[in-house]
């Protein structure tokens, strides 16, 4: 009897473990306008603008399991002029439970180059879908995984019209082909390569006129994605420093240098970004004569 009993306890256990298939599904826009969800979009301070520069915060207002999908080109329109707006750059599906509250960081970059990033203290509302070619730029950096400043660059040059040769940075090869993707879609000839280029890496045959720098000292207990990127005063890239997507376990001293006769801002800032988190963010004034 207690052998049958304990079966039939089990049985139910497995029962109500099962995931609830007939949950319903929605993407973002929908769920909203059917008063599913209530919802809160703001800025990620702990991200540069090009990786989860969102945080978006969603409530079940149902007593029903129910999946948000946020579709990759989905845009988020700052609520003033202050910040740019953002273009989702990764599908995301979100789970949510009868009545529960989530918070999840969204990949996306920004497409307004001459305002500021994304910060806690911005506010979004939901924007247009992407369509043409700044669309399928962002299935091709979701496809690459180019959650980077190669991928940022090349989403300014649809969408603020900047330079083909700004699509550069320390992985040469996957500049390459951001740079002739892009140059597909607008229908020019791809940019010959140009040494001189502002934005390569001081490995590159670049004029250096007058130059300061500094290293970072960090311990790494996994293998890690790190970058130094020096952004203005406005949290906006200005350029890659340093960047090993396969930095080994174990302590490093990571270097960087900049020419100030190429940057001349009053204050820069020097930041060491791992795994797509601000980890140390360092201010720079540099001296000129």
């Amino acid at each position: 009897m207690k052998k049958g009993f304990l079966l039939f306890v089990l049985i139910i256990g497995l029962t109500s473990s099962k995931p609830d298939y007939n949950s319903a599904q929605y993407d973002l826009a929908t769920a909203i306008e059917k008063g599913v969800i209530s919802y809160e979009f703001t800025g990620n301070s702990s991200s540069p603008h090009y990786f989860q520069p969102i945080n978006i915060k969603l409530e079940n207002l149902t007593e029903k399991e129910i999946q948000v999908r946020i579709p990759i080109g989905q845009t988020f329109a700052s609520k003033t002029k202050d910040h740019q707006d953002i273009i989702t750059t990764q599908e995301e599906m979100i789970v949510l439970l009868p009545n529960e509250t989530t918070k999840n960081s969204i990949f996306g970059m920004c497409i307004q180059q001459s305002v500021a990033a994304p910060n806690d203290e911005a506010n979004y509302f939901l924007g247009d879908m992407a369509s043409g070619d700044l669309l399928d730029l962002a299935g091709e950096i979701q496809k690459r995984s180019a959650f980077n400043t190669l991928g940022q660059y090349s989403v300014w040059t649809l969408t603020d019209d900047t330079a083909l040769n700004a699509i550069s940075g320390f992985d040469l090869e996957e500049a390459t082909h951001f740079k002739t993707y892009v140059a597909n879609l607008l229908g020019v000839p791809v940019p010959e390569y140009n040494p001189e280029d502002l934005y390569l890496t001081e490995s590159e045959p670049i004029h250096i006129t007058r130059t300061v720098g500094g290293k970072f000292r960090y311990k790494f207990y996994k293998t890690s994605n790190v970058t130094i990127g020096m952004f203005d005063d406005q949290d906006i890239i200005v350029r890659e420093l340093y960047a090993n997507a396969q930095t080994k376990p174990g302590e490093h001293f990571l270097e960087y240098e900049f020419d100030t006769e190429i940057y001349p801002d009053d204050v820069y800032y020097i930041r060491l970004i791992i795994n797509g988190e601000i980890k140390i963010n360092m201010e720079m004034k540099p001296r000129r004569s």
